[in-house]
């Protein structure tokens, strides 16, 4: 029982993190700017995962490719 309480306590303490993040947010002056810097990191991590994303595939596409040799002969 002590884990599931220790959880919930957690959950709300973080819960009550974001919402305080957000109050903050929507208040100040400046979140236009946050929320554009905001985009700017989203766009640089999201073009990092794509291109972590494409040369997986890649690399798997390239491996795939003597194993069909193989079963050709």
């Amino acid at each position: 029982m002590k884990n599931v309480d220790s959880k919930l306590l957690l959950g709300l303490v973080v819960g009550a993190a974001v919402g305080a993040a957000v109050g903050y947010l929507a208040a100040t002056d400046k979140r236009e700017d946050l929320l554009n810097e905001l985009n700017s990191v989203v766009g640089k991590v999201k073009e990092g995962f794509n291109s972590a994303l494409a040369k997986y595939k890649e690399g798997k596409a390239e491996a795939v490719k003597p194993v069909e040799e193989v079963i050709a002969e």
